[in-house]
């Protein structure tokens, strides 16, 4: 069904292209061809007169002779002539093929460069999967914290611990639970990269940068090179909340 839709659709596109080839030429008629240009040509004397680029005797001497050549279009037969001149049928036939090729070339390279065999992904289905997944793995969180809280502040093993509860509840969409996993790691050591990330990611939950994650932003920044990639950003950051509170 959908290759059929995507033929349709290329060939209403070509529609215009061909109909262009195929018409037939205008006919003009010689006499309202000369009768427009003479039109054309008083017009612009009028236009040179009122600017005053020519003088009223130049003015009167033109337009006597423009009235003059219009007296002659009546001598003119009623002939008729193309306004434009037709592709001869090898031509036309020709140009059509190759229009044709377009979107032929295009699923070619669909079909070589592309997965037209990789099955739909719909939304309903990998949420119930994603809430499935959660539920599974809601019980090693619950262990996870129980084993953290029993760890001391000096245990390297709690901030390990706490890094990786904080990528499982991010990879769960549970962002606000991940922050504050991270935040306990940061709070037993510093780590200007993590700063950063919680402040970001603080912001993106709150919709707009709060005073704690500018000040997050600011201890990173003071305490990281100065190439570290998310400098940028959070030098960004910081203005957009200078620029709010003012």
């Amino acid at each position: 069904m959908l290759w059929t839709v995507i033929i349709l659709f290329s060939l209403l596109c070509l529609i215009p292209c061909w109909v262009t080839l195929c018409r037939t030429p205008a006919m003009t008629n010689a006499q309202q061809s000369a009768l427009r240009v003479y039109q054309s040509q008083l017009k612009e004397l009028n236009n040179d007169l009122e600017h005053g680029f020519i003088l009223k005797s130049e003015y009167d001497q033109a337009q006597l002779e423009i009235q003059r050549r219009l007296l002659k279009t009546d001598q003119i037969p009623p002939s008729f002539a193309t306004s434009t001149t037709s592709l001869p049928k090898a031509s036309i036939i020709v140009t059509s093929l190759g229009l044709f090729c377009i979107p032929l070339a295009a699923m070619g390279l669909y079909l070589m460069n592309g997965l037209p065999s990789l099955p739909a992904a719909p939304l309903t289905p990998r949420l119930a999967e994603q809430e499935e997944m959660s539920q599974k793995v809601a019980p090693y969180i619950t262990q996870l914290k129980a084993k953290l809280t029993t760890l001391s502040m000096t245990d390297p093993k709690r901030i390990e611990g706490y890094l990786l509860l904080g990528k499982i509840e991010a990879s769960r969409g549970n962002l606000p639970a991940a922050v504050q996993a991270w935040k306990e790691a940061l709070n037993q050591q510093f780590d200007p990269s993590l700063a950063a990330q919680i402040a970001e990611i603080q912001t993106q939950i709150d919709g707009n940068v709060s005073t704690d994650s500018v000040t997050l932003f600011r201890k990173a920044l003071d305490a990281a090179p100065k190439d570290v990639p998310w400098r940028e950003l959070a030098e960004q950051r910081i203005a957009e909340y200078e620029k709010a509170k003012h």
